[in-house]
């Protein structure tokens, strides 16, 4: 017979200051199947650190706590990266009016949940909003998968322009030894003046900048909005950084030395109020 793969149990956080709440919620979840990863919490603050911590797939909050109530906990876990995700359900026994409910959901509350509540309304709440997350996690991974799939053939493009400018140079470089053999104009002369106006055309940018914004759009806006001291230059090589360019390529592309790249890094991550221990290339990837 054909073993199947054990499914991970979905770790759920229940948060309450009640203790017979708590109570009753870990036993339902616990006699329920398949099989949950329980935690529980009696404030907010508590809370926040075993979210931090055991980082679960659910979390059901209550609303009114001493210290931090739900909606605040709720805001401070979306302002961390790591817990930002995690879908939470709101519970009350207070807080019963559709303007309260309105108002939990605009604050990113993915359910709302009238006490007392039962076992199979609890079950059933948390097993749709788990099945959501999953959905949006599955279409997250999907897009970033055509993203990085996108951001390898932009990367190939510029690396098959690098090699392309290459030559040309060489191309240029020879032609211009032979025509110092003549004192008068020749074709030569002409042709080499042609490949060198090319090397410094802008063109291969633009259409790689056509494409990267179908690809990424809004980079450039939301850079420039949020750092307005980069230049055209920063810009373009923050790009060349989100394709994961190697600093070789990068140099070739932008006409310059290794130094001059690193060089440049360390300007743009000055602007960027980066620290010395914060890797550029990490920061642009993540924006």
């Amino acid at each position: 017979m054909m073993k199947t793969k054990a499914t991970k149990p979905k770790r759920v956080l229940i948060i309450d200051d009640d203790p017979s709440i708590i109570k009753a919620a870990l036993r339902y979840f616990s006699d329920a199947s398949p099989r949950y990863d329980l935690w529980s919490a009696p404030e907010g603050q508590v809370a926040l650190q075993l979210a931090l911590e055991k980082l679960p797939d659910l979390i059901i909050t209550d609303w009114q706590m001493p210290g931090l109530n739900g909606i605040e906990v709720m805001q401070q876990l979306q302002a961390l990266e790591a817990t930002k995700h995690i879908p939470v359900i709101i519970t009350t026994g207070v807080n019963k009016q559709d303007t309260h409910l309105e108002r939990a959901l605009e604050a990113g509350a993915i359910d709302y949940l009238r006490k007392p509540f039962s076992k199979i309304e609890l079950l059933a709440r948390a097993r749709t909003a788990l099945r959501l997350a999953e959905l949006h996690k599955r279409e997250k991974e999907l897009m970033q998968s055509v993203i990085d799939h996108k951001d390898r053939e932009l990367s190939s493009i510029m690396v098959q322009v690098v090699q392309k400018n290459k030559l040309l140079a060489n191309i240029q470089q020879k032609l211009d030894q032979v025509s110092t053999m003549y004192t008068a104009a020749t074709p030569l002369q002409s042709l080499s003046k042609t490949i060198r106006e090319n090397l410094q055309s802008d063109s291969d940018w633009e259409k790689f900048k056509l494409h990267f914004e179908q690809v990424h759009p809004n980079f450039f806006t939301h850079l420039k909005n949020e750092f307005g001291s980069l230049t055209a230059n920063d810009l373009k090589l923050c790009a060349y950084l989100r394709i994961n360019l190697t600093n070789k390529d990068i140099g070739q592309l932008l006409n310059i030395s290794y130094k001059g790249v690193e060089t440049a890094y360390y300007r743009i991550k000055k602007k960027l109020k980066l620290s010395a221990q914060e890797k550029l290339r990490d920061f642009i990837q993540q924006h």
